[in-house]
């Protein structure tokens, strides 16, 4: 859930297209939560595919921002302070909030709390140790995006020297990294360690690398489709992933063997799609959707928190309804006062 970066609107519609993963995300655990489709079925079958992939578009998303929009002539002019003051202001306040109101109460999110735990999720260390170590629900993914972080001054500099071959040969290494994971090793495991092996940084962090070879394709090109044909060009992306065959009853088999690449690969078009559309008047709805778009992270950490609010006092399809609403209104509100202050001050006060 890459925070929208400054001068986003030269993006295409990635803001857009970051609103609707982040609903797809929402809507999807929530309906589980809830139950409000049957195993099986083909609205369980989308739901489940669009939630989880929406996830994996997330990291191709991060991917390819933080290497469009920070390249090392930023990093060097700017200092490896100043820049991993500005990440760790985008990442962690909203993260370190949600983690103390789990822990104060006692909501049961992540492992069981620890003096250790508590230290990896302080220092963002825990995606190197184990992403579910984090101390809120989903928040693996800001473990494992931490270590982008981490990385990126080192990333950056040797994107400089290699160029697009060097984006080609990270992206095919980490990929390679991912196979025995995902052909083989989540279902191999015991099913209650299966998600716990499927989050690991080799099975995930080849998407982060996926975006900045985006990235670098895009810097290359002044080429953009114009917006009605990247949207025609989305409907069989969309449709690869919601169609109801193969049937699955277990999600966790959506996300592993042979199928997982192709719909990776789905996912991968459709950033890149929103990427390389031309910049133009959104309309009212693009408009929302961009909006919705800016409170992703915030809407991606608290709608398990506002399921468990609601859980004890509303089921169904009411309970997901209230819990979606809450869950939006509460991630325009982290937005407004939490994240835009804290990214004017990560931009030195410009507005």
């Amino acid at each position: 859930m890459e925070v929208r970066p400054a001068r986003s609107a030269r993006l295409g519609l990635l803001d857009p297209l970051r609103g609707i993963l982040a609903l797809c995300v929402a809507v999807y655990h929530l309906g589980v939560w809830f139950d409000i489709s049957q195993s099986g079925g083909g609205a369980n079958i989308a739901m489940a595919r669009l939630g989880n992939y929406s996830v994996s578009g997330f990291f191709v998303l991060s991917g390819f921002v933080l290497f469009r929009t920070t390249p090392w002539s930023r990093v060097r002019k700017e200092g490896a302070g100043r820049f991993y003051l500005r990440r760790f202001l985008r990442l962690a306040p909203v993260f370190y909030l949600l983690c103390a109101v789990n822990v104060v109460f006692r909501l049961g999110m992540g492992p069981e709390v620890s003096l250790r735990f508590i230290l990896e999720n302080l220092t963002l260390t825990f995606g190197a140790i184990h992403p579910n170590h984090a101390l809120v629900t989903g928040g693996w993914y800001v473990g494992l995006v931490a270590l982008l972080y981490f990385a990126y001054p080192v990333l950056a500099w040797l994107r400089e020297k290699g160029g697009l071959p060097f984006l080609v040969a990270l992206a095919l290494g980490l990929w390679v990294w991912s196979l025995p994971s995902t052909l083989h090793g989540v279902m191999g495991q015991p099913l209650w360690n299966r998600f716990h092996t499927y989050v690991l940084a080799p099975n995930q962090l080849f998407l982060l690398a996926w975006g900045a070879l985006l990235a670098g394709l895009h810097e290359g090109t002044e080429r953009r489709l114009e917006p009605k044909l990247a949207l025609l060009l989305a409907l069989p992306l969309v449709w690869l992933l919601i169609k109801p065959t193969p049937q699955f009853f277990d999600h966790l088999a959506a996300l592993t063997g042979w199928w997982r690449y192709g719909y990776l690969l789905a996912v991968t078009g459709l950033v890149a799609l929103a990427a390389f559309t031309r910049d133009g008047e959104p309309g009212w709805f693009g408009t929302q959707l961009a909006r919705l778009g800016a409170w992703s992270y915030g809407l991606y950490l608290l709608h398990p928190f506002t399921m468990k609010l609601v859980a004890p006092r509303a089921s169904g399809l009411l309970g997901f309804g209230l819990s979606l609403g809450l869950a939006l209104v509460a991630a325009w509100a982290v937005h407004r006062w939490i994240e835009e202050p804290l990214g004017r001050l990560g931009r030195g006060g410009k507005g």
